[in-house]
Formats: C-alpha cells, sequence, structure tokens
C-alpha cells in the first residue's frame, strides 16, 4: 500500500513552490481529494501564483483543482485539523504582500465598467434577513438557527430593526458588521441560536467569533483575534470598520438559546435602555463594487463554432450537434443532463469564450428541464447584434 506523506503548515514563511508541494499531497488523500476546502485553498493559490508571475506553478495548481472539481462530493466534512485551511490562511497573508494582489481592475477593452452604480439603501448587504423598524436600536443574529428569525419577527417586526442568521466567521460576519455599522441607530445586537459548526470537529464557530471580534478586533492580516473557527479572516473589513463596530455596538450573548421568550425578554430589556443614535455618522460606503447588469450591444461569433440543441423526450436524451461557422457538421454530444454535456463540450475545447459558455449552459439547463418536466423548449438565440469581429 502506498503511503503518502502529509505535511501540515508550519508557522514559518513558505514558497509558493513549498506550499504547492503540500497542497499536491493533501490531494492525494483520499477525503481531501472530493473535498471543496481542497478547491478553495487551489483556487486561492493558483490567484496568488499568477500574481507573483509564476505561471506554471498557477497552471500545475489548476490542473490539480479541475481534476477535485470534477469528483467533489461535499463542500466541507470539518476535519481536524483541515489541512487546506491552515495553507489557505497562509496563502491570504502572503496576499496581502502582494503589490495590486487585491485589485479588481477590468482590463477587457469591452467591459461596461463605467455602467452608473446603484443609490445606496439600506441594508448595504444583501442576505437571508428580515427587515422591521430601521428607526429601532435592537438587531438580532440567530447563528445558525434559520427558522427562528422567522417566529421573532413576528413577534418584534416593530420593535427590532434586522433579524436574520449567520453560519460563518468570515463573509456571514463581514456581512453582519457593514449592516450594522451602516444604521447608526442600532446599538445592541443579541447573538443566540444554536452556534455554527459546533456539531463538527474545528468547525465555523461564527457565535464566538463575532464576540471575539467585538473583543479584540483584528490583525493586520485581518484575522479576528482570539477567533477559534478554522478560517476567521474578514477580508472585507478594515480596521476602521471594526472599530466602529465595537464603539457603537453592545452584544447581548445568548449563544445556545433558541427560546422566543428568552430572546423577548431581552429586547424588551435593551430596550428600556432608550439608547440614542450613534452620534457618528453612519459608514454606508456602498458594499463591493455594484455595476449594473445590462444586456451586450453586440453578438461576435466563437470562433470555434456553433452548437444547435435537440432535447429528446422519449429517449430521455439531450443531443447537442457541434457546427464549425462554414456550417460543417463536425460532431454530436449527447447526454441526458445540462453539467455533463457542457462539461465535455469544455472539456473538448469546442467552445472558446465565455459568453458562449453562459449561452449554452442556460440553453441545455432549459433543455434539461423539458425532458424532465416537459417544459416547452425552443432554442433561444444570443443576445446582442452580430458584428464582423
Amino acid at each position: 500500500m502506498e503511503i503518502v506523506k502529509v505535511y501540515l503548515p508550519t508557522k514559518g514563511q513558505q514558497s509558493l513552490r513549498e506550499i504547492f508541494e503540500k497542497l499536491t499531497h493533501i490531494s492525494e488523500i483520499e477525503k481531501c481529494s472530493f473535498c471543496g476546502c481542497n478547491v478553495n485553498a487551489l483556487t486561492e493559490f493558483a490567484e496568488l501564483a499568477e500574481a507573483k508571475h509564476e505561471k506554471e506553478l498557477a497552471e500545475q495548481a489548476i490542473e490539480i483543482r479541475t481534476k477535485i472539481t470534477n469528483q467533489k462530493k461535499y463542500e466541507c466534512l470539518g476535519c481536524n485539523p483541515c489541512l487546506p485551511a491552515g495553507l489557505s490562511n497562509q496563502l491570504f497573508e502572503m496576499g496581502d504582500n502582494t503589490p495590486g494582489g487585491k485589485s479588481l481592475i477590468c482590463s477587457s477593452p469591452s467591459c461596461a465598467c463605467n455602467t452608473p452604480t446603484p443609490k445606496i439603501k439600506w441594508p448595504v448587504e444583501k442576505g437571508d434577513y428580515l427587515v422591521g423598524n430601521e428607526s429601532a436600536s435592537v438587531a438580532i443574529n440567530t447563528l445558525s438557527n434559520k427558522e427562528l428569525p422567522g417566529e421573532l419577527f413576528k413577534a418584534l417586526k416593530d420593535k427590532i430593526c434586522l433579524v436574520g442568521y449567520c453560519e460563518t466567521e468570515n463573509i456571514g460576519i463581514e456581512k453582519v458588521v457593514k449592516n450594522l455599522i451602516s444604521n447608526s441607530n442600532i446599538r445592541t445586537l443579541i447573538v443566540c441560536g444554536k452556534e455554527s459548526g459546533q456539531d463538527m470537529m474545528d468547525g465555523h464557530f461564527a457565535g464566538q467569533a463575532l464576540l471575539a471580534l467585538h473583543k479584540n478586533g483584528i490583525t493586520d492580516t485581518n484575522r479576528i483575534i482570539g477567533a477559534k473557527g478554522k478560517r476567521p479572516f474578514v477580508k472585507n473589513l478594515d480596521k476602521d470598520q471594526v472599530e466602529r463596530f465595537q464603539a457603537q455596538i453592545e452584544l447581548v450573548e445568548l449563544i445556545g438559546n433558541d427560546s422566543p421568550d428568552d430572546i423577548i425578554q431581552s429586547v424588551t430589556i435593551a430596550l428600556s435602555k432608550a439608547k440614542q443614535a450613534f452620534p457618528e455618522k453612519a459608514m454606508d460606503e456602498e458594499s463591493g463594487n455594484e455595476v449594473i447588469a445590462q444586456n451586450p450591444q453586440k453578438l461576435v461569433f466563437d470562433r470555434k463554432g456553433y452548437f444547435v440543441i435537440i432535447p429528446d423526450r422519449s429517449e430521455h436524451k439531450i443531443y447537442v450537434e457541434y457546427y464549425a461557422n462554414t456550417g460543417e457538421l463536425l460532431h454530436t454530444i449527447v447526454g441526458d443532463d445540462a453539467a455533463s454535456i457542457y462539461y465535455t463540450i469544455i472539456e473538448k475545447e469546442f467552445i472558446s469564450r465565455l459568453d458562449h459558455c453562459a449561452y449554452l449552459g442556460r440553453e441545455l439547463t432549459k433543455a434539461e428541464y423539458f425532458i424532465k418536466y416537459n417544459i416547452p423548449y425552443l432554442q433561444d438565440k444570443a443576445l446582442g447584434e452580430l458584428t464582423d469581429e
């Protein structure tokens, strides 16, 4: 039996080559070869290697990632330790020192990034939450309990500002903090419900991370000080935002408590303090750089050719005829679901444009609905006016 050597992340600075070797060994472990954690780490590695002009390493990482993505069975098992997570944290810290490493600059000459951005409105972050009285001073976070927000909203919608859940110690917390500090009326956050990931080894522990953020703040690399979740990096918060969260918000800790009566009582107590709005202006910067979506103005043919999709409900099959732009039939791809067909088309390199890929995915999904649910299918033409490019 072949023995696979596993390297645990070290505390010292490692080279990209050393990290890649560890990711390679980790990818040979059976459970890691099916895991989304490993896919994420390899993606981060490839992006950083590309930014550091290590093209060969980036390509090798993408090759391994593609193999794992194709056979992925789960996003996360909560392993202790999570080998890819440790390396992912190191990659993030290395990325902070890469010039332009965090920049998202569009270099495409056809990009319409000059389109108008929408007017900012509260809440500034999108998510699965319920908004009550925007002038109220209390918000509620139910952590991993997804049923509790609706129950609390029915009883408290005129008394609370916002209620929702949060399951992750990074992006989830970022959204919570941004929505709180963008409304100066909110002065109290009640953190309740079952802790996220506590039934897994090395879980998320979003509640504990939120308390740690409020108490300790973040390091220079945006790690929440004292958080015990496996990826406690708030990459989209700066220290000014964290300090505002600490100053504006009082936390009421009811982690593990799912009792609506107890939570309602805590809301009543918080409201009895009659806290005034935070004196400083709300930090209501737009979250990210939203761009208004628009249809393309022009259609450029894919140099690789085009596809005619023929779903056959009697055979429960989808036939995709692949033509050269001269009209010559090159291949016929046959499958019974959209994913396997467009994967095959991409794998065989029958397609070369991103907009063509998006169009094909949409049309194949429609065709799959036809053979499964008898929803009428008619292949739509691609958007935009045809050009000579």
